[in-house]
């Protein structure tokens, strides 16, 4: 429906009723209000049309604003527009604050951060019209599912990694990550979204006026009203990731005061106490990230991001163990399926006993030939029921089960998996013998720690039981399923006949493999206790079991210990984690666990030295830091070469005298600015030309650039290329090039930002006039810009 609303003389606004025309006084209405019309009680929507914009729903409500489907009737595509409230919309400070919220969201581009296309005002309503993420949000998706599987957040903490870069980039902090602020887009990738209590650091520190932040995930130094950088929001992800993956939030949900919400943040459990089915990698990236004392975070998003992809990395080798919520519901459902199979396997056992004695008393009373009856008794032992074998065949089977159990014992694995493989393949080994071939094919590939050889072991044995008509809810078939799946297995249903102990050792190396090793351990010491036949092939799996359980003894109490305190505890728990790792009996896991906590500690010694240097660096700088009027010379090199970061950079280092200060920053601001500048056009022509004219100072012309290169252009002559650096180009040649890539209009916000970065350059190149003329025109819309210019003028003012 078109919204028909207009401004009476009176300055209310008046709509007129769909149906019957009748006029109705809409004034104290908020946007998209439905009001009945009081002459013929028709319903309707008013306050629906913003600008380009139809309103079609509501999306979401938050504290300060409401969020709206609409439609862009240029474009012709859905939008999100936000509004802010009534109550906010009569509050200067909240009114400037939103208006801050869609300039600095604007200033970054980036797929993982939502895009901000206009900011306007309609019925006395400030309203940001930005990009529709589809999707739910992440704290949506905790409420539906509770704990987030690591497999599953892991990949997604790397693009929101990206976003709050490209932020940091953009000179902002967000100060309010949070799950809900978190969505995914139709394709499951994530949008950061609500920049609104964003800070401007210019990659320092700032403060905020008041704190506004949810208390699980504000960082204690807002609390504490310090200043506050990026490493704020490496906190208050950190909180996000610990409510995600543990299913509960890192302090009481009763906590309310800032103080008792300060005090809880000192004593938050570490995450691997909470959540103990999660990988210690997992665990060390959001408990540093969630570090009390900001020093002790990361020093950078580059090192939080190396973290989680180790931690990915981890996880994609090993599995994701699933959370404690689907552990209980997946045992339940296992026990209420098998137990008729329980009855069914007692007969299989008497019926195990009765034809092994049959075997073996013929043996006795015949006197024929022992190696063949040997590998018979042997299969005696091993298949469930040997009534439908012949004494030859019988034989067979018994001899290739007992090499490739010699195969095991001797830590041959990839032989030994060939060999239970060819068992299980063969057609006259009947079932369920030919399944559990196939399961201790499977045991082979996890002795070997050949995690993507014992997957494809799995699917093999997989496609065996479907063939074989192996029902699914057997023991075998839900024995198979586990295997399968990516978690631990925590409630098995193990089988009591005479293959019970490889029915153990899967389970055992299963969870092992996954990590999990308190979850393996029982296992491993029934499978060493395990009482068997004597004779029997299956011992094997006692002595590989014993082996397990003295690696676990040996990683333990390292895997319990504290972070050290300094570089020499550090070196000397690496040093016995050497003498650790060759004393270790089985492969996969158990070595590469040790290899994480030896990296754990090589980053610990790597961050004591950085502290030790940045300390000794501070101490020296304290001592020795440059007057700013002793880099003043040098700085004005570097900008008449072009060379703005450097310049800026250079700046900063320097200690300002008294009224120096403003002057200082008003040369950062400048050089930044037009630094970013050049940077842009080195992004946007690194691989594209242009035909256009550029003059450099000597006054030769080139008609044609090839493209920009770090430091200038490679432009075209015809006797071949040449590289000019830009301090060798006119900056009137370089200002046109800029004009001729970007759309310098200061009717967008993109192009306001563009057109400052444009005016500092040629005001520092000696344009100076032209620039004051465009900063002139920039100021009359952005008042950001016009305040920030004026006090830049102002303390480059010579001084009488």
């Amino acid at each position: 429906m078109k919204d028909e609303t207009t401004d009476d003389p009176a300055g209310r606004h008046i709509s007129h009723c769909s149906t019957c025309g009748c006029e109705m006084d809409i004034s104290a209405m908020e946007p998209y209000t439905k009001v009945v019309c009081p002459g013929c009680g028709h319903q309707e929507r008013v306050k629906c049309e913003l600008g380009n914009y139809i309103l079609i729903g509501r999306h979401a409500v938050g504290g300060m604003s409401n969020v709206f489907k609409a439609r862009d009737t240029t474009l012709d595509r859905e939008v999100a527009i936000k509004i802010l409230n009534e109550d906010y919309s009569r509050d200067e400070v909240r009114m400037k604050q939103f208006e801050h919220e869609a300039l600095i969201t604007a200033a970054i581009s980036h797929p993982n951060v939502v895009k901000v296309y206009t900011v306007g005002k309609e019925f006395d309503h400030f309203y940001i019209a930005m990009e529709m993420v589809s999707g739910e949000n992440l704290e949506q998706k905790i409420s539906r599912e509770g704990a987030i599987r690591e497999d599953e957040l892991l990949p997604m903490v790397a693009e929101i990694i990206s976003g709050l870069e490209a932020a940091r980039e953009a000179g902002l902090i967000h100060r309010d990550m949070k799950p809900g602020n978190i969505l995914f887009d139709a394709n499951g990738h994530v949008k950061i979204v609500d920049f609104g209590l964003a800070l401007v650091t210019q990659g320092g520190l700032a403060k905020a006026d008041e704190i506004w932040a949810t208390p699980y995930y504000v960082p204690p130094e807002a609390l504490d009203g310090e200043d506050e950088d990026f490493r704020s929001d490496v906190y208050s992800l950190g909180a996000t990731l610990y409510h995600a993956l543990s299913g509960k939030p890192s302090i009481p949900v009763e906590t309310k005061s800032s103080r008792a919400v300060l005090k809880a943040k000192e004593k938050i459990a570490p995450l691997e106490k909470v959540a103990p089915w999660l990988k210690p990698e997992t665990c060390h990236l959001v408990d540093k990230a969630m570090a009390f004392k900001r020093e002790d975070r990361f020093e950078s998003y580059a090192g939080m991001e190396e973290s989680r992809a180790l931690a990915n990395q981890v996880v994609e080798q090993y599995g994701a163990a699933e959370p404690v919520r689907s552990h209980e519901r997946t045992g339940r459902r296992a026990k209420e399926k098998i137990v008729v199979g329980s009855l069914l396997a007692l007969g299989l056992i008497i019926l195990l006993v009765f034809f092994t004695l049959l075997i073996l008393k013929k043996v006795r009373d015949t006197g024929e030939g022992t190696a063949e009856f040997d590998y018979a008794a042997e299969a005696g032992l091993i298949i469930e029921d040997t009534s439908g074998y012949s004494p030859e065949v019988a034989a067979r089977i018994g001899k290739r089960f007992h090499i490739s159990h010699q195969k095991l014992q001797k830590a041959k694995y990839a032989e030994a998996r060939k060999g239970f493989t060819k068992l299980m393949n063969d057609a006259q080994v009947s079932e369920p013998t030919a399944s559990w071939a196939g399961v201790e094919a499977v045991i082979a590939c996890l002795l070997d720690g050949d995690t993507s050889a014992s997957m494809a072991s799995v699917g093999q044995l997989r496609k065996h039981m479907s063939e074989r008509g192996v029902a699914q809810d057997s023991r075998l078939g839900m024995l198979g399923a586990q295997l399968a799946s990516p978690g631990t297995i925590s409630k098995p249903d193990i089988a009591p006949n005479a293959m019970r102990v490889v029915h153990m050792m899967a389970v055992a190396l299963k969870n092992w493999q996954a990590g999990a090793f308190d979850a393996a351990v029982p296992w491993f010491e029934k499978v060493s206790k395990q009482s068997l036949p004597e004779g029997s092939p299956l011992v094997v799996f006692r002595d590989i079991g014993a082996r397990y359980l003295a690696d676990y003894r040996e990683l333990k109490p390292l895997a319990a210990m504290p972070p050290a305190k300094d570089i020499k505890q550090a070196q000397e728990r690496l040093a016995a984690m050497q003498i650790s790792l060759k004393k270790l009996q089985t492969k996969g896991r158990a070595p590469s666990h040790l290899g994480a906590l030896q990296a754990m500690l090589e980053k610990q010694i790597e961050e004591f030295r950085k502290i030790e240097q940045e300390a000794l660096k501070a101490r020296q700088k304290k001592l020795e830091v440059p007057a700013y009027d002793e880099l003043l010379p040098q700085f004005h090199q570097l900008v008449a070469s072009s060379k703005f970061n450097e310049a800026a950079e250079l700046l900063r280092k320097a200690k300002p005298a008294k009224g120096q200060q403003e002057q200082r920053d008003a040369w950062i601001y400048l050089t930044e600015s037009a630094g970013a500048a050049i940077r842009k056009l080195e992004q946007r022509m690194a691989n594209e030309g242009m035909v256009i004219d550029m003059e450099s100072v000597d006054q030769t012309t080139y008609q044609e650039i090839l493209a920009a290169k770090r430091g200038g252009l490679l432009l075209e002559l015809d006797e071949g290329e040449v590289f000019l650096p830009w301090a060798k180009l006119k900056p009137e040649s370089v200002l046109n090039l800029y004009r001729e890539v970007f759309d310098l209009t200061v009717d967008t916000l993109e192009g306001q930002r563009l057109t400052q970065h444009a005016v500092c350059y040629a005001w520092l190149t000696g344009i100076q006039d032209k620039a004051k003329l465009a900063a002139e025109k920039l100021s009359l819309v952005n008042g950001n810009f016009k305040k920030r210019w004026a006090k830049a003028m102002e303390a480059l003012e010579p001084k009488p």
